[in-house]
């Protein structure tokens, strides 16, 4: 009789695949989902959660967070704040101080923080610098859920830009392993050449920083990637994808038959050039806002599937490396893995601007699958891991920055007003957040590795 007792119910309104099933229960045995019932009761549970007129939907995949940019942010901070925010898998980029997750060893050392540290699970990338090709295949042995490259030199070390002809044979060889290289696509000599300028002009007020990064500067990039990938025939992915033309151009690629994906991110659709006035160097993220125009469109366009996930691009600094007079002195990134799954769902599915199941395709079910960690990660069907995330769709709430965590003292979000707070989230069967508690000890989560090439 014990086989029919179940560790684990939730009973809510439940997204399972493109149906809601009103009043349903998720039944949990270990850390995986056993099934999923239309009735309410009539199980034998260890714990029942009632969730009656709350959604219970599978936990959010935040697919570009920044643990290690920062130090000081690390994966307990990091994750702990993911948990908060209804995500229960981060993938983490891997440009981290000093010097970068390009080499095996490097991969090793960060997968033991990982499982030291970390309150959720985590998926890594591996990534490629001009001289460090050779470690492809290793890494990909080693567990990555595929590369990051960057054709802009954000650091030398940390993260070089890659030129066009190591880029093209590094695609070669990511094509091999069935893996997704991802980029970050902005032209470095067209920023480059314009920030000196503005500089020798002092011109280094807040708007400078969308100035001296056009829009050209991140299209032409995207071009350049998508081409060079298509001669290759690897997966391509396009990071913070800021511009509405930039999707136009993946679009073209896809309906050639090219396997392109790409991401924004709620900053680009919730802010614009006119709140760097307000914010300055709070606002400051590679590529940086546009204009209020692409924001509209790239709601419309995440709408109709054009757009194929959404990450934070979490990346908090403390409030003194945000706060300098010069726009170009200020770090770039901002803290966004607690706020990404509310954000998301206030503003786009409160105000119809996107339905549920868009939401749930861009936040779970998609970066599961582009990453390799579907049907493990990303759903709501037997077998695969119980993550969960209970949400409370009539909430209201305000956004304050001593209340976001890791508490770096400062948000982009503050004092905006959202409906739907996460009430309680679930990582293989086991709840880690709770009505405003983190419940899981630190080292609950794990390290992932891909269940199948995407």
């Amino acid at each position: 009789m014990s086989e029919h007792v179940f560790d684990l119910a939730v009973t809510g309104n439940i997204l399972y695949g493109s149906s809601l099933i009103d009043n349903g229960t998720i039944l949990i045995k270990g850390e995986k989902i056993s099934c999923i019932s239309a009735k309410p009761d009539g199980f034998q549970t260890k714990i029942h959660i009632n969730a009656q007129d709350k959604l219970v939907l599978p936990g959010a995949i935040d697919s570009h967070v920044h643990s290690l940019s920062y130090p000081e942010e690390g994966f307990r901070n990091s994750t702990i704040a993911a948990c908060r925010g209804g995500v229960t898998t981060i993938i983490d980029m891997p440009v981290d101080a000093p010097s970068g997750i390009a080499t095996p060893d490097a991969l090793k050392k960060k997968i033991e923080v990982v499982e030291k540290e970390s309150y959720v699970d985590v998926a890594l990338l591996g990534s490629v610098k001009n001289d460090s090709l050779e470690y492809i295949y290793k890494l990909k042995e080693s567990g990555v859920c595929g590369f990051k490259l960057s054709l802009f030199d954000t650091d030398p070390v940390r993260f070089p830009r890659v030129n066009d002809g190591n880029l093209l044979e590094a695609f070669f060889i990511i094509a091999k392993t069935g893996l997704t290289a991802g980029v970050h696509a902005e032209n470095d000599e067209i920023i480059k050449s314009l920030m000196e300028k503005f500089i020798k002009e002092d011109r280094t007020y807040p708007l400078a920083h969308c100035e001296t990064r056009p829009e050209v500067s991140e299209t032409e990039s995207v071009l350049r990637s998508l081409e060079i990938a298509r001669a290759a025939g690897v997966r391509l992915h396009l990071y913070h994808i800021s511009c509405s033309r930039s999707v136009d151009h993946a679009q073209y690629y896809r309906k050639e038959g090219n396997p392109v994906t790409l991401e924004t991110c709620p900053h680009y659709l919730i802010f614009s050039e006119e709140d760097m006035v307000k914010l300055g160097g709070k606002l400051r993220i590679n590529p940086p806002v546009r204009k209020k125009a692409d924001s509209a469109q790239l709601w419309s366009k995440l709408q109709y599937g054009e757009i194929d996930c959404v990450s934070s691009d979490h990346a908090p600094w403390p409030a003194e490396k945000k706060n300098k007079l010069s726009i170009f002195d200020n770090a770039c990134g901002i803290p966004g893995v607690e706020i990404l799954f509310p954000i998301l769902f206030s503003e786009g599915v409160a105000k119809e601007k996107i339905s549920i199941f868009t939401l749930t395709k861009v936040l779970m079910e998609n970066p599961a699958k582009i990453f390799g960690l579907f049907p493990k990660k990303g759903t709501l069907i037997p077998g695969s891991d119980a993550d969960i995330v209970v949400l409370d769709p009539e909430k209201k709430w305000t956004v304050l920055k001593n209340e976001l965590h890791p508490n770096v003292g400062w948000s982009p979000y503050e004092g905006m007003e959202l409906t739907g707070k996460v009430d309680m989230t679930i990582v293989r069967g086991k709840i880690v957040f709770n009505k405003g508690e983190t419940t899981a000890q630190k080292g609950y989560g794990r390290f992932i590795r891909p269940t199948e090439t995407p």
